[in-house]
């Protein structure tokens, strides 16, 4: 492709045209698959509310579940920017018998068409995620897309990105690890450091599929699952994604890298500042990755 072409120039990394050809590279790719481009049809979601049908459910773990929604025929594509997720609205459950509206991250690939997956962590006293939950099959829920939810685009044409997750976190960093290796992907020669935490080995999600992820592409894929309280038999790190396990793991500071965060308030609080803050605080600020910084 003429993304590959102009990534993989003879220029030396570093120096100005060098540099000159990755600007070049990436300004082509947001051309190409940006939202502002169209080049990329749109999402068939647009910015009002569009009522799908749940086509399944199936149990991935103790608490989470994929529910399954289907698309108006087996061709229609979801086309949802990569990185970007959905708003699902709950009708009515709010405390005070508001609706009540949460983001969720499709982990299907971007690919598919006739339906979309979305990987869900019930909790006990979460108003969507029970909403979900006693859903029937063929019940409708209404979705929609915005832009303000479109965060840093696929290809990224950047050499490293850092991903730090807990939880449903993952989900985010999934479709984008989908295109990236993707055979016929485009950023061929990024190289990735995902540190993910959880509870326990059983709260662990897509485990699998990031294990075969890593062993088709161990030179660009470095995955490390962190558990607060892990089994006597666990050969993975223990404890809290924090600033000694990232200079351990993870590149140093880089313009040419983003870092992308995703998980619980904590962790947020932790490693970079809340998601609605637009400064990049705490951890990451403190080892100097602040400007390469992506809150989800």
């Amino acid at each position: 492709s003429l993304l590959r072409r102009m990534a993989l120039s003879p220029y030396v990394a570093g120096t100005r045209r060098g540099m000159e050809a990755k600007i070049k590279a990436k300004e082509f790719g947001r051309r190409m698959f940006s939202v502002e481009g169209r080049s990329k049809p749109p999402c068939f979601l647009g910015e009002e509310w569009s009522s799908l049908p749940l086509k399944s459910v199936s149990t991935v773990n103790h608490d989470s579940k994929l529910f399954e929604f289907a698309l108006p025929t087996d061709t229609t594509p979801l086309n949802l920017p990569v990185c970007a997720c959905l708003l699902l609205k709950a009708p009515g459950i709010g405390e005070g018998g508001e609706d009540v509206v949460r983001p969720y991250t499709p982990v299907s690939d971007d690919l598919r068409t006739g339906s979309f997956d979305l990987l869900v962590k019930v909790y006990e006293n979460g108003n969507a995620s029970q909403f979900l939950n006693n859903l029937s099959v063929g019940s409708r829920v209404e979705f929609k897309h915005i832009p303000f939810n479109v965060k840093e685009q696929y290809p990224f044409a950047k050499e490293s990105l850092v991903m730090l997750c807990g939880g449903t976190g993952i989900t985010p960093m999934y479709q984008a690890l989908q295109c990236l290796f993707r055979e016929d992907g485009m950023d061929t020669d990024t190289k990735v450091t995902l540190l993910y935490a959880n509870k326990t080995e059983d709260d662990i999600l897509l485990k699998e599929e990031l294990d075969q992820m890593q062993k088709s592409n161990p030179d660009r894929l470095q995955v490390t699952y962190l558990l607060d309280h892990p089994s006597a038999g666990w050969d993975g790190v223990e404890g809290r994604i924090d600033a000694g396990l990232i200079q351990k793991i993870c590149p140093p500071p880089s313009e040419d890298q983003l870092v992308f965060v995703c998980g619980p308030p904590g962790m947020y609080d932790v490693l970079c500042g809340q998601r609605g803050e637009k400064d990049v605080t705490g951890v990451l600020k403190d080892l100097g990755y602040c400007s390469t910084v992506v809150k989800f």
